[in-house]
């Protein structure tokens, strides 16, 4: 039986992982398929916004010199958007105007019409105008070659609506990432497709990773769950190689005989990074590579799998998409009573929050076994305790938040 040849920290490996991943290549991307995808560069104003000064109501453009309440004045044009008016304003001159339209020359100010006699040839004013008065002014939203969205911003309709605003139909931005899933082991069973034999479980893991692949952002696939066969394994191994960017598979890296994943990676052209880390739940984490394809075998217990993807797959997933992980923030949490650590690694703790007049106090969602997939539908966050660590009542920790428990990130 082969062991683990070194145990990695925590923050080592993790450290690893962001080393050895590179961002996907740019691409121009159609503007509204570029929704949720992150820049690859900046964007620059191709022109000042708004390009010419332009009114902000319906009105009449005027000098606001000669706006005295009272004073009736004679509609000599109109500007509606898109089309300006012919002839500029002068004393005791107004140009009915509309939302978008063009200040005409020589106005400095508009009136809405609700503060004249109304629409006419000519109307009265009935309040007072101030210089620059209802007037959006030219580049008062972006001037031409200020960049307007930075490289690395994730693309959402505000983005969107700002660079259509500067004529652009499509943007550079980094792909969705590729993330193909596979489960091991003999004795898993497709949910749904027949009741269970004994020692059969049905296969939870790959519908998890699936998921959490696909809240990450990224594209995902599942493929059938591969028995616990040589042959069997790396014919699914070599068909995910060729077609993700991430190719994650869950059971069959431990020190078992039947832990055949890690060897068909090796056999199949996989270069190992690490092989095991000082944590848990996750201990047999293994991370390698293959040209631009990064491999994850995560462990086969469930809670191991789950977590294993939140700290390590997850990161390496936004990194190549470049994207920044705005969704898991890392917050100091503290606890009521002392929080002892026996493991020697990293512990993981799935712990709820709750808001309190000093911080954010954790409390323990109960049993952490590794096969307790209910704790982690109770957790708000993950709370990481260090190897060998008593962490006293009152001390803070650092813990990785999974849901908003109060919707207030």
């Amino acid at each position: 039986m082969q062991l683990f040849e070194k145990l990695l920290e925590y923050g080592e490996a993790l450290s690893l992982v962001r080393e050895n991943t590179r961002p996907l290549p740019a691409r121009e991307t159609p503007l509204l398929e570029a929704q949720g995808l992150a820049l690859a560069g900046d964007v620059r104003a191709r022109f000042d916004s708004p390009p010419f000064d332009n009114s902000a109501v319906d009105g009449y453009a005027l000098r606001s010199a000669d706006a005295a309440p009272g004073r009736v004045f004679r509609v000599v044009d109109e500007a509606p958007a898109g089309r300006p008016a012919a002839r500029g304003v002068g004393e005791g001159e107004a140009v009915k105007i509309f939302t978008g339209g063009v200040i005409p020359e020589g106005a400095d100010a508009v009136v809405m019409v609700e503060n004249t006699s109304g629409w006419g040839e000519e109307f009265e004013l009935k309040k007072e105008a101030s210089p620059g008065q209802n007037i959006r002014r030219r580049g008062e939203d972006v001037r031409e070659g200020e960049v307007i969205l930075r490289a690395g911003t994730e693309i959402g309709p505000y983005e969107i609506a700002l660079a259509a605003a500067q004529g652009y139909g499509s943007l550079p931005v980094r792909r969705r990432a590729r993330v193909v899933v596979l489960s091991t082991g003999s004795e898993l069973v497709e949910p749904g497709r027949r009741a269970l034999s004994p020692g059969e479980i049905y296969d939870s893991n790959s519908y998890a990773l699936v998921a959490q692949a696909l809240e990450a952002g990224a594209e995902a696939r599942r493929m059938y769950a591969a028995a616990d066969d040589p042959g069997s394994i790396r014919a699914a191994v070599a068909e995910a190689l060729e077609e993700a960017d991430v190719v994650i598979t869950s059971g069959g890296v431990s020190v078992g005989e039947k832990d055949l994943v890690r060897a068909a990676m090796r056999e199949l052209g996989v270069e190992q990074i690490f092989w095991g880390v000082r944590f848990k739940p996750g201990k047999p984490l293994f991370f390698g590579a293959r040209e631009d394809v990064r491999c994850f075998g995560l462990p086969g217990n469930p809670v191991s799998a789950m977590v294993c993807f939140e700290l390590f797959v997850r990161p390496a997933i936004f990194r190549m998409m470049g994207r920044v992980d705005r969704r898991r923030p890392r917050v100091r949490v503290y606890f009521e009573e002392d929080v002892k650590n026996r493991f020697g690694r990293m512990h993981a703790v799935r712990v709820t929050l709750e808001r309190t007049e000093r911080g954010w106090l954790a409390r323990s969602v109960g049993a952490q076994g590794s096969g307790i997939i209910s704790s982690l539908t109770r957790a708000d966050a993950i709370a990481l305790i260090g190897p060998g660590a008593e962490v006293k009542a009152g001390e803070e920790v650092e813990a990785i938040v999974l849901r908003d428990p109060e919707r207030r990130w």
